[in-house]
């Protein structure tokens, strides 16, 4: 049996347009704490964080956990050609990529806002708002999408992601793309800064599910989804992981695997049911971690148009730093210009 390797990554994003504090310049930021298990570490007091850039301490005012089963998501799935897989079992790793669809559609609550766009070189169907998840489930399951001869072209993941976050402004706390994705993005759509710029601007943070069947991995899984070990992804991947990262979002990487720690692995995935499963559990984390976040509130110098070179730290009362919590924070912070719609 093939078994899938569970990667984790990630970061968060910051928004703007809270209400301030004192004289200096308030500016929010959206941050995920988890466990090891993928749930948020409730009842944090500002006490709790500690930031900082270049070097130097940015203040934490205050910090509230908000669980919003009404946030707002528009899931991306990739169509591109390279989506079909390799092998005798190669339309395996378009089913994976259909069924994480699926599957979050089946775990956001129902109050959840949710399109969802299929792409390649452009957008090839889009379903808009929560009035259009039975359609979206209809599709999936549908004829025209279970054939992987419908995968065609070379995706334009950078330009997708830049427009799609062009048509969800004005953003609100919590707005999310989800990627479903190879990576393998169309060389003639190279990513750019204005990729980070526009998620930064808007407040979008970027979550991913990615299958990266280039480099496969020889660890097995460990608790909490977390791998034991993760092998170098091929180029793309690796950059739409780093985009990710910087833009605040959180995702996951499955690779080809083998049954046990050390053995040899093949490059086809196989869709069976412990497959199914491990979708299921590393989108379900996603959905948890998109509805669920600190909003906290800092204080910026009045003429601070951006913090670059974000740091995050979360500690303990004696101001130690927590081993037991996976800390989801933005590379940078916008100034206070931004303002949030909600």
């Amino acid at each position: 049996m093939i078994r899938a390797i569970v990667a984790f990554c990630g970061v968060a994003i910051g928004v703007g347009g809270l209400p301030g504090y004192g004289q200096s310049c308030p500016q929010a930021v959206i941050v995920n704490v988890l466990n090891a298990r993928g749930l948020p570490i409730p009842d944090l007091p500002a006490s709790s964080f500690k930031a900082s850039s270049h070097g130097k301490r940015v203040t934490v005012l205050s910090a509230s956990l908000r669980s919003d089963p009404s946030t707002r998501t528009y899931v991306l799935l990739d169509m591109g050609t390279s989506m079909s897989g390799i092998g005798a079992q190669g339309i395996d790793k378009w089913k994976i990529a259909r069924g994480a669809a699926a599957d979050f559609l089946n775990v956001a609550p129902p109050q959840a806002e949710i399109s969802m766009a299929m792409f390649s070189d452009t957008v090839d169907r889009k379903f808009l708002s929560r009035n259009e998840r039975q359609a979206m489930t209809d599709w999936l399951n549908g004829p025209e999408s279970l054939r992987a001869s419908g995968l065609k072209g070379n995706s334009a993941i950078y330009r997708t992601i830049v427009e799609t976050a062009k048509t969800m402004q004005p953003a609100r706390p919590g707005s999310s793309i989800f990627l479903i994705s190879d990576g393998v993005n169309d060389k003639t759509f190279p990513m750019t800064a204005n990729v980070d710029d526009e998620l930064e601007s808007s407040g979008i943070r970027l979550f991913s599910f990615m299958l990266d069947d280039s480099h496969p991995a020889e660890s097995g899984i460990a608790a909490g989804g977390l791998s034991e070990s993760v092998p170098p992804p091929n180029p793309d991947a690796k950059k739409v992981s780093e985009l990710v990262r910087r833009s605040g979002g959180l995702g996951y990487t499955l690779y080809p695997g083998g049954n046990r720690v050390g053995q040899s692995f093949g490059v086809s995935y196989e869709y069976d049911e412990r497959m199914h499963q491990n979708v299921r559990a590393s989108v379900s984390e996603i959905e948890i971690a998109i509805s669920n976040f600190y909003i906290l509130s800092l204080s910026l110098p009045d003429d601070a148009r951006r913090i670059e070179d974000f740091q995050f730290e979360v500690v303990d009362a004696q101001g130690k730093v927590r081993k037991d919590a996976i800390v989801a924070f933005p590379a940078r912070i916008p100034g206070c210009t931004m303002a949030t719609g909600r």
